[in-house]
């Protein structure tokens, strides 16, 4: 058996393989690695594929969470000294959400101290590897954790769902229906109040049940937000709103701007600029047809990371707007530091704004000074020709709302799109 050192970890060629059931089971098992140090990221990750498993990487905690939330794999390995965000607080935080809270978790440590040990244990770690191991210590973890995540999971089959609490029902339902493409997007169309013409449209979610029909977004979007299943759902709508839009080009359509809400964990998420980059080129999506939507609230959480996130955005020529403006927490001298293009003032101010004395004055002003500020404003909830007309009285740039459209399937949307100007 060849052995050798690789910095504090001793790896170990396997005299003999496994059994042949396991190594097939293991093509099925996707593992995570969280470890700040390079050479040894590279080692565990290349050992673990010679043997079959799929692996991802993750280069420090941060990373490392937001991928399990993305891609919630069968099993994590976890470096315990890490900056930024260590393996206790991974785990911790790991263990909050019900989507990945049964995923085996293998510690990788230097400290064998006891208390070091209990620590982790006490917050949910199923192993402890101390550096240095073997090649053959590692897969035997490896699989010991993994059998009983197998057991596990089907003891957690669906027919066991109605034993677990209304949350986990609800992120199980969530799964099925993104399993079995229960989810559809709705498109709203985007109106320059000038021309009248179209300029783009807001790709809406919509989970369509067999079994309960059409169920509204708010009554899923709060659970998968919780439960970090968003980072799934966010993923699938990026993916199917660039694949529409190469469907669009093939049927000789001119490219549209279209919007997509990002929610607060998707923008956090370290490798949302490569993964967007990588959809634009596979579907060849020029990058300013893409608008991301940010709430006030999600701006304003961490102002020096969000102003770097937005401006790394940006420079890939994506568009960025504020969404549902004036019901968060923001104010226009505020957001001047944020790089952002559009502003989409709520419909509690557009509506009734050409009778409402005080609606006129806060939206004629907000108009002005985010024009000021080189910002294109487009209202949204927009339902009678008043308020239109007041709107493009005024200087709004755009609209959407019921004047002009509902929110409509990818068939009439199409439609809708050969019948006006664009």
């Amino acid at each position: 058996m060849g052995i050798y050192n690789v910095t504090g970890i001793v790896m170990a060629e396997s005299d003999s393989q496994t059994d042949s059931g396991l190594e097939n089971d293991r093509k099925r098992h996707k593992v995570l690695v969280i470890e700040d140090d390079e050479f040894i990221l590279d080692i565990v990750s290349e050992c673990l594929e010679a043997e079959g498993f799929e692996v991802r990487q993750a280069p420090h905690g941060q990373a490392g969470l937001a991928l399990a939330h993305q891609i919630h794999p069968d099993l994590i390995i976890c470096d315990v000294s890490m900056p930024y965000l260590n393996g206790y607080e991974v785990l911790k935080k790991l263990r909050e959400n019900c989507l990945i809270a049964a995923t085996p978790f293998i510690f990788l440590t230097a400290k064998a101290d006891r208390p070091d040990i209990r620590k982790g244990m006490v917050l949910g770690a199923d192993d402890y590897l101390t550096k240095p191991f073997t090649q053959d210590e590692l897969l035997e973890a490896v699989k010991a954790q993994l059998n009983k995540f197998e057991i596990f999971r089907q003891s957690f089959s669906p027919a066991h769902n109605s034993e677990l609490g209304s949350n986990d029902q609800q992120v199980f339902e969530l799964k099925n229906a993104l399993e079995n493409s229960e989810f559809e997007l709705f498109y709203q169309p985007q109106i320059d109040l000038a021309s009248g013409s179209l300029i783009g449209a807001e790709a809406l979610l919509r989970w369509n049940s067999p079994t309960k029909g059409y169920i509204s977004p708010a009554q899923f979007i709060p659970v998968a937000e919780e439960t970090g299943f968003i980072l799934e759902l966010g993923q699938w709508v990026l993916t199917e709103v660039c694949h529409q839009f190469k469907t669009w080009q093939s049927q000789g359509l001119q490219p549209l701007r279209v919007a997509v809400n990002l929610s607060s964990l998707q923008f956090e998420d370290p490798n949302l600029e490569g993964y967007i980059t990588r959809l634009l080129q596979e579907a060849d999506i020029a990058p300013q047809y893409l608008e991301v939507e940010l709430t006030e609230s999600l701006l304003v959480k961490d102002v020096e990371s969000t102003v770097q996130r937005l401006s790394q955005l940006r420079a890939m020529a994506i568009t960025v707007a504020i969404d549902d403006f004036g019901t968060g927490y923001a104010s226009l001298g505020y957001l001047q530091h944020f790089p952002f293009d559009i502003l989409k003032l709520d419909r509690c101010f557009i509506s009734d704004v050409d009778r409402n004395s005080s609606n006129a004055a806060i939206v004629s002003a907000v108009i002005k000074m985010a024009h000021d500020l080189g910002l294109k404003v487009i209202a949204e909830g927009v339902e009678t020709e008043s308020e239109r007309h007041f709107l493009r009285e005024h200087g709004c740039d755009a609209m959407q709302g019921y004047l002009a459209s509902r929110p409509l399937s990818v068939e009439d949307f199409g439609q809708f799109r050969r019948q006006i100007r664009s």
